[in-house]
């Protein structure tokens, strides 16, 4: 079992703001909304009082993912829509099985 250096988390943790930055982005363009994307916290619900998503922008969010990432998100995947974190680790999830 190989120890990560130092180098290599830095870069994995960059990786994973890059891209919660990019997905956070993709969601506001996506749906139209008038929020900065660095206000938006990675832990933030996506439904309720996070970013008061409904089923249709879920819908618009499964599309974007499928597009952007070739990550297919289906009925039973709920979890999925948690926040951006959770949205994050589904893609990385889905992208590492594949």
């Amino acid at each position: 079992m190989s120890v990560a250096t130092f180098e290599d988390v830095r870069t994995r943790a960059e990786a994973r703001l890059e891209r919660n930055t990019k997905i956070k982005s993709m969601i506001i363009d996506r749906l139209g909304l008038d929020v900065a994307p660095d206000v938006v916290s990675d832990n933030q619900p996506l439904f309720g009082r996070g970013l008061e998503m409904d089923s249709l922008d879920t819908l618009e969010i499964v599309v974007m993912v499928n597009n952007e990432f070739d990550v297919l998100i289906s009925d039973d995947d709920f979890e999925a829509f948690g926040s951006i974190n959770a949205l994050v680790d589904f893609v990385e999830d889905r992208e590492s099985a594949a």
